[in-house]
């Protein structure tokens, strides 16, 4: 099944902005996918110091600026059913968790340009 209408969650209500990791939903067609990049995924592959606060906020915007990378990442892990179902105020969504290893494995190149914690 074919994945479509990507977009990284910049609003998630009362969500503690320093714990959560950034958050892509698409759809496979009326299902929602979700997709979490690992928070501590992007700090290795930038090398971000573990004492340096990166906000959720950042993070979203470096996400969103990779989107299309991280679009063939999900594909590519939705079509091999690398992902579990996630249970949520009664319903039911595929959920994946994008790690460091799924980042390098891909050959994509990230980047943090125009972010401001460099």
């Amino acid at each position: 099944m074919k994945l479509s209408m990507f977009s990284v969650v910049h609003e998630r209500g009362d969500a503690a902005p320093l714990l959560d990791d950034p958050l892509i939903h698409c759809r496979a067609a009326r299902q929602l996918v979700l997709a979490y990049v690992s928070r501590t995924a992007l700090m290795d592959y930038f090398r971000i110091p573990g004492d340096k606060r990166i906000t959720l906020q950042q993070w979203n915007l470096v996400v969103d600026r990779n989107l299309e990378a991280f679009k063939r990442i999900i594909e590519g892990k939705f079509e091999r059913d690398e992902w579990e179902i996630e249970k949520r105020l009664g319903q039911s969504y595929p959920r994946m968790l994008i790690t460091l290893e799924d980042m390098q494995r891909s050959g994509e190149q990230f980047t943090t340009e125009g972010s401001d914690f460099r």
